[in-house]
């Protein structure tokens, strides 16, 4: 089964699908995500699970973060990586900013993590050996509290899946190790403290050298437990915890070897103590937040507006040229009007002459008017020729207009 975080990738593509369906591109309400869910071929059942899984902080509906929960969940159920939605969100879909939401969440419900007890004749696996110490070191220690801090939530609770990759990678039977867990925790809580939690991984380390897991703790430590305290007094607790001496029945270069196989290999993965970066087991939705989702929220908005710039400019052309193909149509046509009205007159002038009757009479003026009238020629030859031309450049822009019609 998969249980890796979700990839960029596919937070980069829920959000395409969450931006198209939400409203105002911050949550979506079981309405709005009907429809689409109920496309994964998935029952009301199965979907209702998975609402309430995905829904952290029960308000309702689901951001951004929630909704890759809901997302992943039914691409994990669809593509058969479960058989059947998880009772408990698995720690690596937790979105950081609400594993504290998570924890309370299941602190308070009524069905917290319990594990089958073990009989002390139940424990036969050859090979170990006894001797438990109930000691810790303060190299130990130190190590241990490195593991608790990079799996703790932000309340200082520890989860029992939150050291999943750490059962993956030592050698300890799953048996033991829910065990360990029922020993520290006899209150059956959700989650452990801190000083739980270091006696927790104390136990496993000592499994994972090769020693058995006593059969229960010491009273002075169960009490401690119950309380959700302990403490590291070695003079008060001298009947609990015993010195570390050397030649005390253990192999010491096989439990340096164990040793670091139990801690310095899983911090090296997790990045604790100066090996590099720790990143929550979760799903960090932070860096997609900044940069990719936010990117693709960007690249949208900039499309919209592109858009809407390139309606703008349309419109803007268009009335541009029906103010040319309008009131300048208008007025060339009045132009061309009087022209014609002007060399209307002149040509009755002209018979007038030719005909004797008239400017004729005056036989003085007729080589003047004459003149007048070549020139009048001259200039009504001048309009026309001015008015084809600009009957010209409008036919051109018509035939433009004409064209953009045909395009849309």
């Amino acid at each position: 089964m998969a249980n890796k975080p979700i990839s960029q990738a596919d937070v980069e593509k829920y959000w395409e699908i969450f931006s198209a369906h939400s409203k105002d591109g911050q949550r979506i309400t079981g309405d709005q995500a009907f429809t689409m869910l109920k496309n994964s071929g998935l029952n009301d059942d199965q979907l209702a699970k998975i609402w309430d899984l995905a829904d952290v902080d029960r308000d309702g509906d689901l951001d951004f973060e929630e909704f890759c929960v809901a997302m992943r969940l039914i691409f994990d159920l669809v593509n058969g990586e479960y058989k059947q939605v998880p009772k408990t969100l698995p720690s690596f879909l937790i979105p950081e900013s609400k594993a504290h939401l998570v924890t309370a969440s299941q602190a308070l419900s009524d069905d917290p993590p319990r594990f089958e007890r073990f009989d002390d004749d139940e424990d036969d696996t050859p090979g170990l050996k006894d001797g438990f110490d109930w000691y810790i070191s303060p190299a130990d220690k130190a190590r241990y509290e490195g593991m608790y801090s990079a799996n703790a939530g932000e309340h200082g609770q520890l989860r029992f899946n939150a050291l999943d990759e750490l059962y993956e990678g030592i050698n300890v039977p799953d048996t033991d190790i829910r065990f360990a867990w029922n020993l520290v925790n006899p209150s059956a809580s959700a989650a452990i403290g801190r000083d739980q939690a270091l006696v927790f991984l104390h136990i496993l380390n000592n499994r994972h050298e090769g020693y058995r897991i006593p059969r229960s703790v010491p009273a002075s430590l169960r009490a401690t437990f119950q309380k959700n305290q302990i403490s590291y007094d070695l003079d008060k607790n001298d009947d609990i915890i015993t010195k570390n001496k050397p030649g005390k029945g253990r192999d010491m270069s096989t439990i340096t070897g164990k040793k670091e196989a139990f801690g310095e290999s899983y911090l090296t993965r997790l990045g604790v103590g100066g090996r590099g970066n720790y990143k929550h087991s979760g799903t960090d939705f932070s860096a997609s937040k900044d940069q990719d989702w936010e990117e693709v929220r960007l690249k949208r908005e900039l499309a919209e507006l592109e858009t809407k710039i390139a309606e703008t400019e349309a419109m803007a052309e268009k009335r541009r040229n029906r103010d040319k193909f309008g009131g300048g149509g208008s007025k060339a046509a009045l132009v061309k009007r009087e022209l014609e009205q002007m060399l209307d007159y002149k040509r009755r002038t002209l018979r007038d002459l030719e005909e004797g009757g008239g400017l004729g009479k005056s036989g003085a003026n007729l080589k003047g008017v004459k003149e007048d009238l070549e020139m009048v020629r001259e200039q009504v030859d001048a309009l026309e020729q001015h008015l084809k031309s600009r009957e010209d450049v409008l036919a051109g822009l018509l035939k433009e207009v004409e064209e953009e019609k045909a395009k849309r």
